[in-house]
């Protein structure tokens, strides 16, 4: 009997048909160029397919000429493009998958702080997010803007596309006309709820009247924006009951959030619960006519996808994160190797790499993305074996542990703990960040199969690593805070004060405190803001300092305001441009706080906790004297430089494929 049958059985979307109940949802890769499709981006979405998506919908199309594109963004109203096009189908469908081309504009919605120079809207209303102004479409402008997305449907069918899903959700334009928030005409598109998806029926019409019965057509729907007098879910079951019976729909897709302070309901975090929207999504299917509902949000593990199909909760499931973090998702479902998925963490930082950096799309948990041997990688063995001795058992060397050893090498690990993820295990110990363990757990059961000797609670010496007989070192040890400079360095040796991480490995033994916990933030990341929120349920106050202008400056926009909303649903305070004041007096239970760009000092009073997240400095103390030894020596992780998680697990995994390879390559031998 099949592990996981209603994942696993055929699906019907209009008159196609489709081997699973998989679908790989948009998301954006940033890995057009100049508007074409790319050899890059084609591999991506092929690697999808063949890990076991019977449909792949692709990142947002630029249709309308007028558009300021949105980074390396693929253009199909120009018909050069279309080679391209033919190229990205043929390799999806040769996986025995359909594909499906999101079609999408923003109007005059952008998550980045800037003004867009021009961007068409229903209404001259701001944007809520970068305060664009828009032009107020004319009917003409419509009917234009309908126009060209029904040629750009056109051309992607005479590319080989399966049919198209149009964006509106997420506050891009068709949402605009949808919600009452932004749309404010008085004419034959505003108004009343009939008028504000005239817009849709007139689009699908015209697609349906140009591509034919057989060609698919579904829509990204808002279920629920969270704006006051928008779209919630009551609104949202109306538009889906009116749109589905005034026009042939193949699909519906609800999404969350808009542009503006609910962008983070878009992408649920690790804080939120898994399965975030199913049972809403549910209850929309029951207005949806029998036209088929994608479930999103969170899908992690197989179990739940063939849960929210047995139940009757979805017809198919949704996954972009998820089959980013590991494309073969479905194929080790399939057979049963639920324990060798590399799992989504939901850290969001994916999406931080394309919006905010401007980087190609890249996964904390996936070193491998867009490789062509990405899909379910395991390393080749090496022509001979070497012995390979690491310290530190945190993400970097573990990564490195295990591919190292799936190629063939003896590998021993030094950790100093009992316990094998260092600072991730503490951080994923945390109410709310259980998830941050889905690399690490990947990364021991990949290790145990591959035959690693764990050394476990060593803190390994010189002659310890000596007594391997090493024929290389990896040095992963790690790294500390830094203390904070404005306080006496005397109270480092006291230990009156213990850096976050420590405090971290004591929240158990933590009673509640009616005083206040003050935290000093010089870190800017989850870890910080999450320890925050535990602080929050022991002590009657709780305020972070931090020296810059905001809370989690450097982290992405949708994790700042999770961020943000937890914090403040949970009293916490924030004092921006804040550092603590060396007339301190902890022995009072009196912490000064002096604002940088003031000079003026504020006492907080009460204070039973002083912590503090700092940049970290490298724990390499050995490395000179193994360097100094004549032993080939490698410093990653933190120990070499701190740095995000993203770049940790990508550079101790080229480490782990490329140590003694004849020359770095990416076949792993």
């Amino acid at each position: 009997m099949e592990t996981y049958p209603h994942l696993f059985t055929a699906m019907q979307l209009g008159e196609q048909r489709f081997r699973n109940r998989i679908a790989f949802a948009s998301m954006f890769t940033a890995r057009a160029c100049n508007g074409d499709v790319t050899p890059e981006l084609i591999t991506f979405y092929e690697n999808r397919a063949a890990g076991g998506a019977s449909l792949i919908v692709t990142e947002p199309l630029n249709v309308l000429r007028h558009a300021e594109v949105f980074g390396a963004q693929v253009r199909v109203y120009q018909r050069q493009s279309i080679d391209g096009l033919r190229q990205w189908a043929d390799a999806v469908r040769k996986r025995d998958a359909g594909i499906i081309a999101q079609l999408q504009d923003t109007g005059r919605g952008d998550v980045r702080p800037r003004r867009k120079s021009f961007s068409l809207a229903p209404s001259s209303l701001a944007d809520d997010l970068s305060w664009t102004m828009p032009h107020a479409m004319s009917t003409d402008e419509i009917a234009t803007s309908r126009d060209d997305f029904v040629a750009a449907a056109e051309t992607l069918q005479k590319a080989g596309f399966n049919g198209v899903e149009i964006s509106s959700g997420h506050g891009h334009l068709y949402h605009q006309f949808l919600s009452p928030w932004s749309n404010h005409r008085n004419d034959a598109y505003g108004g009343e709820r009939t008028n504000r998806i005239r817009v849709l029926f007139e689009l699908v019409d015209g697609i349906r009247a140009t591509c034919g019965d057989h060609f698919i057509i579904g829509i990204r729907l808002p279920g629920n924006d969270g704006l006051p007098g928008s779209i919630d879910w009551d609104e949202a079951g109306k538009i889906a009951d009116a749109l589905t019976r005034g026009c042939r729909l193949d699909y519906l897709n609800f999404v969350q959030g808009t542009q503006a302070s609910t962008l983070y309901m878009h992408l649920p975090d690790m804080h939120m619960p898994r399965g975030t929207y199913a049972d809403e999504i549910g209850r929309l299917r029951l207005h949806c006519n029998g036209v088929p509902v994608a479930s999103t949000g969170r899908i992690v593990e197989p179990v739940q996808a063939e849960t929210l199909l047995s139940s009757g909760k979805a017809d198919f499931v949704m996954m972009g994160r998820t089959l980013l973090a590991d494309p073969a998702w479905g194929i080790k479902a399939q057979q049963n190797r639920d324990g060798m998925i590399r799992k989504c963490v939901s850290g969001n930082n994916c999406w931080g790499e394309v919006v905010h950096h401007s980087k190609p799309l890249a996964c904390d948990n996936n070193p491998r993305v867009a490789r062509i041997d990405e899909v379910d990688w395991w390393p080749k063995r090496a022509t001979s074996r070497r012995r390979l001795t690491i310290m530190g058992s945190g993400l970097a060397g573990l990564e490195t542990a295990w591919i190292a050893a799936a190629r063939g090498h003896e590998v021993t690990l030094f950790s100093q703990s009992g316990e094998l993820g260092g600072k991730a295990r503490l951080y994923a110990s945390m109410p709310g960040c259980e998830a941050a363990s889905s690399i690490f757990d990947y990364q021991i059961a990949a290790a145990q199969r591959a035959g690693v000797n764990f050394k476990l609670s060593h803190n390994a010496s010189f002659d310890e690593i000596a007594s391997t007989n090493p024929d290389a070192v990896v040095v992963a040890t790690g790294g500390e805070m830094l203390w904070p400079v404005q306080l006496p360095a005397e109270w480092k040796e006291w230990g009156i004060i213990p850096d976050l991480w420590s405090l971290i490995a004591d929240f158990g033994r933590m009673r509640e405190d009616s005083g206040t916990a003050v935290l000093y933030d010089f870190d800017g990341t989850d870890v910080t803001y999450s320890a925050a929120q535990v602080l929050s349920h022991r002590f009657a106050r709780v305020v972070i300092i931090n020296p810059v202008e905001c809370l989690a400056r450097d982290e992405a926009l949708v994790k700042r305001q999770a961020i943000y909303r937890r914090l403040l649903l949970r009293g916490v305070e924030a004092w921006p441009w804040s550092e603590p004041s060396p007339k301190t007096d902890l022995e009072q239970g009196s912490v000064v706080v002096r604002n940088i760009m003031s000079g003026r000092e504020t006492a907080i009073e009460g204070v039973s906790l002083f912590t503090y997240a700092t940049p970290r400095r490298p724990r390499d103390e050995l490395v000179k004297p193994l360097k100094d030894a004549g032993y080939e020596t490698h410093v990653i992780g933190d120990a070499y430089i701190p740095r995000s998680t993203m770049a940790t697990v990508r550079e101790a995994h080229d480490l782990g494929e490329n140590l003694w390879a004849p020359s770095p390559n990416s076949t792993g031998n």
